[in-house]
This record gives structure tokens, sequence and C-alpha cells, in this order.
């Protein structure tokens, strides 16, 4: 495990050429806000729960890039970072698990990549936009932008060198087209356990019936729905804005309560005869069996049928 002090710290983001004294305070807020969001988005993606998440961060999450400013130095703005708490004891370079080197290692190649016009791979847009906007950001502090980067503990993808350097012209940078932007509608039912009705904020947060969470932001309309829906079964309408096949946004256009048996009941809302008179359902359930048989008289008209299955589903995979 390599130490890191003053002279060597572990991450430095240099801003040069800043052509006055000192910094604005709300550009260095800027970008200390979005390298912060950025090492969160790569964490994500290293622990496969990539794209938009606002509201409450997994531990997982802070062990990779809960980083901590050090000290922001005067003249060219060197931004200082010490890794998470966790990194002080290193993983072995043979383990499979992402560290906060491997955040950080990114975030240095991806702005490699941008300097050296590189296009990124299908699904990282969120990563590449989002470093994009850190040297923008520091585009309006100063024209040079420079990391330097030592890893905690060094894996053989590494690059070689104990230090790691890269450089970029923050106002030149290559342009870039994104994947064109799409919009879709899903419809997403749980049970809403956090809401957050701050003006200008809201938000409701769900766990879904798989396990996973969701948090959702809200159009303003919906704050007396939101609010009346915590600890509550909720069916959402989520509009989800795509870049490429990667959901940047996702907005609850309605949110609407589900009926209830109550606390502590083990019945539901209806029962199965009610739901086939609503449906409208035959009292009698059809003959399934005398159904198929009238299609398929014979085994060998099922391995055909069942033929023709495999063949269409290998095209659709091919």
């Amino acid at each position: 495990m390599t130490t890191h002090d003053e002279q060597h710290p572990w991450f430095t983001f240099t801003v040069r050429d800043t052509g006055g004294t000192g910094v604005e305070v709300p550009k260095l807020a800027k970008l200390l806000e979005d390298i912060s969001s950025t090492f969160y988005a790569i964490a994500r993606a290293k622990i496969g729960v990539g794209g938009p998440r606002p509201g409450r961060r997994r531990i997982a999450e802070e062990a990779l890039a809960g980083v901590r400013l050090v000290r922001v130095s005067p003249g060219s703005t060197t931004i200082e970072l010490e890794p998470p708490p966790a990194a002080s004891q290193a993983q072995l370079p043979i383990l499979e698990e992402p560290t906060a080197d491997d955040v950080a290692l990114e975030f240095y190649e991806e702005v490699r990549s941008i300097e050296a016009n590189g296009q990124p791979p299908e699904g990282r847009w969120d990563i590449r936009r989002r470093v994009r906007a850190v040297i923008e950001d520091a585009a309006e502090i100063g024209s040079t932008a420079e990391i330097v980067y030592r890893p905690v503990a060094r894996r053989p993808t590494f690059p070689a060198g104990d230090v790691l350097k890269a450089t970029i012209q923050t106002r030149r940078m290559p342009a870039e087209k994104p994947p064109e932007r799409s919009r879709r509608i899903r419809r997403i039912s749980g049970h809403a356990y956090m809401v957050d009705v701050e003006p200008g904020r809201q938000r409701i947060r769900i766990k879904l019936p798989d396990g996973r969470d969701a948090t959702l932001d809200a159009d303003e309309e919906l704050t007396s729905r939101i609010r009346n829906a915590l600890d509550r079964i909720v069916e959402i309408v989520v509009e989800e804005e795509l870049e490429g096949d990667v959901t940047i946004s996702r907005i609850a256009q309605s949110v609407e309560v589900l009926p209830s048996s109550g606390p502590g009941s083990d019945q539901p809302p209806k029962s199965i005869e009610e739901l086939e008179r609503e449906q409208n359902l035959p009292k009698e359930r059809p003959d399934y069996v005398a159904l198929a048989s009238a299609i398929w008289e014979t085994e060998a008209d099922i391995e055909s049928f069942e033929e023709h299955v495999r063949q269409i589903r290998q095209a659709e995979t091919a």
C-alpha cells in the first residue's frame, strides 16, 4: 500500500492560467460538486447500478466515491482529494471487487480520452457527459486542467508508473455528438417509504416488488399526492428520458395510492370471485388440454412447433 501525504497526495485536480487572484466561490463550489457527483456516477456503474439515482447513497457507493477534500491551494487552483476511509485498507490486486482507485482511474482515463477525441463505449455517455461538465466548470476558472493521481494499491490492469498525469485544454475540448435522446412512459408500483415535498425538490422513494429501490423526481403539482402516499402501496406513471439506451432522468407524472386491506390484514382487498366478475371472465375454466389437443394432434406436431419457436428465438438474438 502506498502512503499519501502533503508531498504525495492521492488525487489532485489543478486549474492553471486562472488570469487573476483567487477564484469566485460559486464557480469553485460547482466544480467540487460536479467532481463528487462524477465519482459517484462511476461508482454506481462499477457496482452495477448505473444511471441517475437521486436520494440517499448506498454504503457501497460511499466506500468507492466518498472522497474527502483535503485542501484547495491558492494561486493555480489545486483541489486535493484523499480516498474514502474504507480505502485505507487496500484490497489485494487479485480481488475483483472495485475500489476507490478504480473510480479515480476511470475519471483520469475519461479525461485522457476526451483530450484525444476518443468516443466512449456504448452505454457510457452518462459518465462522459459528467466528466465533460467538470472540464467545462474548470474552463470558467482557467484555461488548463491537470490531474495527478497516485493509486493506493496498483493492479495489473493499471497503466505503468506510480504517478498518472493527464492535462487538457479546458476551453478547447473536442466537440462530441451524444446519442439521440428519446422518452418513454412506464408504470411501476411499490411501497412508498420516503417523500420529499421541499419546494423545488419533490421526490418519492419506493421499494419495488423485486426488492430494488427507486427514487423519482415528481412534478410540482404532485406535492399533495406524494405527501399522502407515504407508507402506502402506490402505482406511479413515470416519464423516462433516455440517451441512447441509458436512462438519464425519471420524473413521476402521476401517483395513485392502491387500495389496501389495512395494516395487519392478510386478506386481499378483493376476492378472486370479485375480480372474475369485474373482468367478465367465464365461470367455468376452459379445458386447456382439449384446446391444445385440437391444435397439436400428435407428438410430432408439438416437436415441430417447439423447433419453430426455438428458431424464432435464435433469429431474434442473432
